[in-house]
């Protein structure tokens, strides 16, 4: 396994780990995690793949020189990744966050991704379960009424933020696209299943009675049906 840092050209220093053989497989975490919360996963997917873990700015051990935060800088940001450590094509899987982050790097930047694995995506607030949007804002007034913490304010700002995203954009992703859910998550399924039919060579699998951490409560089926995509297999 590599690990360290790549300092980015605005001086954002992002945390990276590197192992495995195989294709490369970039994993991205979701709001306010880090690359841990793949570390149910990592064992059995870096004996098929070449894993890219990152933290992004804001998130674990990245830091953020610049006082923002959108899913258009993490886009920027994971491109000059992708350039720092030589890679010309990945796979990319990305979970919550990590797959919106995911579909807004696809659309800006289509010639750097080869297939995408889409664990609960959301592009709009309204797309997520009322619980879910009442967790949401609860997080951005308790961070808010804090004289500090900047970043956890950026972060949680990100969970009322629609990506800037048309439906034109989805239907231009030319890209194999596997969108798993589980049946209880916090994204509404009318609205993953509009994502999966506005992309044209998307699979939708839906996982019965899973909620939204599914590569964490059931790495095994997760990991299962990650390699069948990636070996075409479904």
């Amino acid at each position: 396994m590599t690990k360290g840092m790549i300092k980015l050209s605005d001086g954002t220093d992002i945390y990276y780990e590197e192992l495995g053989l195989g294709e490369n497989l970039f994993l991205l975490h979701g709001n306010g995690g880090d690359s841990t919360y793949f570390e149910y996963n990592i064992g059995q997917l870096s004996r098929e793949f070449h894993l890219y873990l990152i933290d992004f700015r804001d998130h674990g051990r990245s830091d953020n020189a610049r006082d923002k935060l959108t899913f258009e800088l993490m886009a920027s940001d994971l491109k000059e990744i992708f350039e720092k450590l030589s890679i010309r094509r990945a796979n990319i899987l990305g979970f919550s966050d990590g797959a919106n982050l995911a579909l807004v790097f696809t659309i800006r930047y289509p010639y750097y991704v080869e297939k995408l694995i889409l664990n609960a995506p959301n592009i709009r607030f309204s797309g997520t379960r009322l619980i879910s949007k009442i967790i949401s804002i609860g997080e951005n007034i308790f961070w808010n009424i804090l004289p500090f913490f900047k970043r956890n304010k950026r972060v949680a700002a990100l969970l009322l933020k629609d990506l800037k995203l048309s439906k034109k954009d989805l239907v231009d992703i030319d890209k194999e696209v596997l969108i798993i859910v589980g049946s209880y998550d916090l994204i509404r399924l009318d609205h993953v299943k509009s994502i999966s039919e506005s992309i044209d060579r998307s699979r939708l699998v839906i996982v019965k009675k899973a909620g939204h951490k599914l590569a964490r409560s059931n790495p095994g089926l997760f990991n299962e049906l990650v390699v069948d995509f990636m070996e075409g297999n479904n």
